[in-house]
This record gives structure tokens, C-alpha cells and sequence, in this order.
């Protein structure tokens, strides 16, 4: 992964498309800018301003710039094209070059980036694309024949990352707004579908100019300055989480708290707390991997809020918060020596320390709950305190991560029974990726990060064993999953069963549940996760009765 690039939950593949003209198609503009801002959920992340040159010769240059919310460098991209083929593609982070691309004859593509000695791959691509850099949706445009309409696919090529994937862009339909004291505003609307997963939805002017982006799936919202009345109206009508049947809004109050208070990390947080006269038994719910939220968020669904206000409608009261590579995400960006410690576990302990302090907690009764790479990670937040009731494991990773990583991948591109080229390419580039960080030495340093992570972060996790770890402590544990999991699998729960000659250790499975705890049937997918649903009662039950015993 090229120098620290700026990326958001999945690396949200985007942009920089190259314009392959065609037959009516949008005229490609002499010269535009304009400048874009992105949003996670209301929290402003990054702003880009650009500018797109088509010059004499034909050929068009595209500049754009990436200006943090917080403290961080800037980041620059220029890229080169013809009207038929990418040219170059260069990036720098704080005005030092991080990663140059060429391309050549027969689609060959030489690669350099920091750090990293010099490569080639081959690309049938016609859209080359760098996340963040939100205009060059306008060559997308000018590559889809309106003419023809319905779903099209392109190929792309995502430079950091030097693999290709498949693009496929529709358009939906034509939609006027009413805004306050102005005209109707029409625009067009397209889906667009990236690597055969991540949705994002388009809104153009009449001219194909983008105006708005948004991807539900991951609270990520795109405006293009002068577009934000317009913002206002679409994205008005978003899919609204539900709460379950079973949480009784009666039986508990939420009051606004801050994990690391006084720290360099402090973290917003959420205490669900039943009501009555504690003192209450209470939990701290640890995320997953990536910039997740209190919740968990994930389209319309929450899991962590299912599991909070669930929990306190039975007597057991909940923190959560949310995650420092989302409240921070800039800061922790520049992090060369960033673990797991930083990412999670230092502050999984905080929030233990700070229900301590809490009025109306029992303080000899606060378990942690840690769900994928929180549960991995409970042997270590278990280690940096030993006063820790309990704790659950929930779809907890056993495995190395970067094997993960290929096994997910091929898991998902296998669902169809077939490989596309696309696919085999994004596999071998995960198992390059996987090989870079098996071969990462003790003392690395480098600032180059591998699969989105410094070489510090590997080189911590190398040689844990969960399961193993998780021998040395003495506290009761309740270990469960479902099995229906393509993330974290039934080999990880068996896994964790070799802690079954443990005291104290209780192990549970679900046959229709999914790595978030929804049901579903068949074999589970990433589109499961757009579907709007909430973790069964019988787990909440399940989980309750475990901590009241304890």
C-alpha cells in the first residue's frame, strides 16, 4: 500500500478514471474544478479541490488535492491520459513522492512506490482510480453509453494498490428537488457497484458534472461545493435503523460520557443504564476491525446498540464508544508505529477504568465484550488488567490476518462458482500482500505501509495465539459464534474450544447467524449486510444470563 495514502473502512475504491470516448457519450469538459467534501456520518474527513485540463493534443491532465479535516499532510495526485489509455499516475504525501505509475504498450504497468523496489503488472483497465479523489467520476460518465442504458461493466485500476478490479455503473432514473426559495433542481441518478460489493449511489447535474456521493453501507457522504441545499433533500430519506421488539426504552436512560478524558485520545462514548438503584453489572463493548462507531454501524444496522439498549432492558448496564481510528482517524493515519495496543486495546481498558469510576456500577462486576478483532484481542486487554470480571468472545479471529484476508476474498469471489480475471487479480495481489508481511523483519521501520497497515502492526501480531494467550487468564469467559460466518469461522470457534479443559469457559453456537449475529439462511455474503435487521433475542438472553451469574 503505497505511503499513508488517506482510505476509509474497506479502502474505498475509487476514482481516477481514465475517459475512453465513445459514441454518445458526454463531451469531456475543456476545463473544470471544483472541490469536494467528505463526510462520515456528520463529521467532516477530507476535502478534495481539483482541476481537469483537456489540452491541444487531445490529451487530458487531471490534478487534484486532498486537504485532512484534522492535522495531516496534504496529499496530491496528477494523472496523464490520452482520449484512448492512462499515461501516468503520480502521488505525494506532504510534498514528498510516494508512489509513480507508468503505463506502457500491451497493458504493462510499472509500478514504483516508497520504498518498495520497482514492479510490473499487466492491466486491461480503462479506469484508473485512487480513493478520495471524487471528480473523476466525470470520465466515468463520459465512458457509459447513455444511449444504451441499464447496468455496464469496466474494468479498474487501483494504483496504491497496483491490482485491477470490475466496476459496474447504472443508470437509475431522472430526479427533480424542490429546494427552499429556489427552482426545481433535476438531476440523474446512477448505482454504482465496485468490485462486486461495495454500492455507492450518484447524483449528476443535467451536464454529468457529479454532485453528490454516498455510500450507506459505510455513513459516507460526498458534496460538491454549491451542492449542499441539494445534499439536504436527497440524502433526507436514508434506510433508518429499527430498534428491536425487545428493548424497552422504559427500563434504562443513555447519558453522553468520554472514554480518555484528559488524554491525547479521548473518545466520545454512550452509557446505557438501567433504571433503578444500582449498582448494575456492566459491559464494555470492543469493536471489530476498521473505523467503526459506538454502534457498529453498518448501513441500517447496530449491532453494538442491539447489544447495548437490549442488555440495560434486562438490568446490565453498557459502554460503548467509538473507535479512535474513526474519531481520530488523521492522527492515528501517521502513525508509523502503530499496533493493536494503540488501535484498540488501550482504550478497551480505559473504558474499563472509567465505569469504575461511574455512579451506579458494580465495580467488581465489569466484563468486556470483544466482537472479531476485539474477541481476538481479549487474551491481551484481559493481560492489562486483571480485575476483569469476565469477558465474551464474539466471532473472535484465531488466524493470521493477512491469510484471512485471501481466505475472504476467495470465499466471496467463489460464491458465483467462477473467477473472472478481475478476481484472480485481486486474490494474487492479497497473497502478495500476505507474502510482504511474512517477510517483514524484526525492526522494520519502514513508513511504507503493507495491506493498509505499518510493518509495526504485523510484527506485533506475529506469533499471537488467542486461544493460547487466553490460558493465562483466570477469569470466566463465554465464547460464541455463528455459524453461518464467513468472516470469522467455525475453525476459529474450534479453535477456541482447545479452552475447553479451562474453568470456567462456556462455549455457544447459532446455526442461522452471521458475523453481525443477524439470521439469515444459505451461505452468507457481504450482501447480507445491506439488509436492514437486528441480533435475535435469544442472544441477548443468552448473554444476560451468562453475566448475571457471574
Amino acid at each position: 500500500m503505497t505511503r499513508r495514502f488517506l482510505c476509509l473502512t474497506t479502502c474505498l475504491p475509487l476514482l481516477f478514471l481514465m475517459p475512453v470516448y465513445a459514441q454518445q457519450q458526454p463531451q469531456q469538459p475543456q476545463q473544470s474544478d471544483g472541490t469536494y467534501t467528505t463526510y462520515i456520518g456528520d463529521r467532516l474527513v477530507v476535502t478534495e479541490s481539483y482541476r481537469v485540463t483537456s489540452r491541444p493534443d487531445g490529451s487530458i491532465a487531471a490534478e487534484a488535492e486532498l486537504t485532512p479535516a484534522a492535522a495531516g499532510p496534504k496529499q496530491k495526485f496528477v494523472t496523464l491520459a490520452s482520449k484512448t489509455r492512462p499515461e501516468s499516475f503520480s502521488g505525494e504525501v506532504g510534498g514528498v513522492k510516494a508512489l509513480e505509475v507508468k503505463f506502457g504498450d500491451g497493458g504493462v504497468v510499472k509500478l514504483n512506490a516508497a520504498g518498495q523496489p520497482e514492479r510490473e503488472v499487466r492491466t486491461k483497465a480503462t479506469v484508473v482510480l485512487e480513493n478520495l479523489v471524487w471528480h473523476q467520476f466525470i470520465f466515468l460518465l463520459g465512458q457509459y453509453d447513455h444511449a444504451q442504458g441499464g447496468r455496464q461493466n469496466f474494468l479498474a485500476f487501483l494504483p496504491s494498490q497496483g491490482v485491477e478490479y470490475p466496476v459496474s455503473l447504472e443508470y437509475v432514473s431522472a430526479q427533480t428537488y424542490t429546494l427552499k426559495n429556489r427552482a426545481a433542481v433535476a438531476t440523474r441518478r446512477y448505482k454504482m457497484v465496485a468490485a462486486s460489493s461495495l454500492a455507492l449511489d450518484l447524483w449528476t447535474d443535467e451536464a454529468y458534472t457529479p454532485l453528490l456521493f454516498q455510500v450507506a453501507a459505510q455513513k459516507i457522504k460526498v458534496v460538491r461545493q454549491g451542492a449542499e441545499e441539494l445534499a439536504g433533500v436527497a440524502f433526507a430519506a436514508p434506510v433508518e435503523y429499527k430498534p428491536p421488539t425487545y428493548v424497552v426504552p422504559a427500563a434504562f436512560s443513555e447519558q453522553e460520557l468520554t472514554v480518555g478524558a484528559g488524554s491525547a485520545w479521548p473518545l466520545p462514548a454512550t452509557l446505557t443504564l438501567p433504571q433503578g438503584k444500582g449498582l448494575f453489572p456492566a459491559l464494555v463493548l470492543v469493536h471489530g476491525s476498521g473505523p467503526n462507531d459506538r454502534d457498529e454501524t453498518l448501513g441500517a444496522n447496530k449491532p453494538f446498540r442491539d447489544l447495548a439498549q437490549g442488555l440495560a432492558s434486562q438490568g446490565i448496564a453498557v459502554l460503548r464508544y467509538e473507535k479512535r481510528t474513526r474519531q481520530h482517524a488523521a492522527k492515528t493515519a501517521q502513525q508509523t508505529n502503530l499496533t493493536v495496543k494503540d488501535e484498540t486495546i488501550d482504550d478497551a481498558l480505559a473504558a474499563v477504568r472509567l465505569l469504575r469510576q461511574t455512579t451506579g456500577i458494580d465495580a467488581k462486576k465489569i466484563f468486556v465484550l470483544g466482537h472479531s478483532l476485539g474477541g481476538m484481542l481479549v487474551p491481551r486487554i484481559g493481560a492489562g488488567d486483571m480485575q476483569i470480571a469476565g469477558f465474551i468472545v464474539m466471532a473472535g479471529a484465531t488466524r493470521h490476518l493477512e491469510d484471512e484476508i485471501v481466505r475472504q476474498y476467495e470465499y466471496l469471489f467463489g460464491l458465483d462458482g467462477q473467477l473472472s480475471e478481475a478476481e484472480r487479480a485481486q486474490i494474487d495481489e492479497a497473497k502478495r500482500q500476505a507474502a510482504l508481511i511474512k517477510g517483514l523483519k524484526a525492526g522494520d521501520a519502514s513508513t511504507t505501509n503493507v495491506a493498509g497497515a505499518p510493518p509495526s502492526y504485523w510484527l506485533d501480531l506475529r506469533g499471537y495465539n488467542p486461544p493460547l494467550a487466553a490460558r493465562a487468564l483466570n477469569t470466566p469467559m463465554l465464547i460464541i459464534q455463528g455459524e453461518r460466518d464467513f468472516n470469522v469461522t467455525m475453525d476459529d470457534f474450534r479453535n477456541w474450544q482447545t479452552l475447553a479443559g479451562r474453568k470456567g469457559v462456556e462455549f455457544k453456537t447459532y446455526p442461522k447467524l452471521d458475523h453481525l449475529f443477524y439470521e439469515g439462511e444459505g451461505p452468507a455474503s457481504g450482501a447480507d449486510y445491506a439488509q436492514p435487521r437486528n441480533i435475535p433475542k435469544y442472544v441477548i438472553d443468552d448473554i444476560a444470563a451468562w453475566l448475571k451469574k457471574h
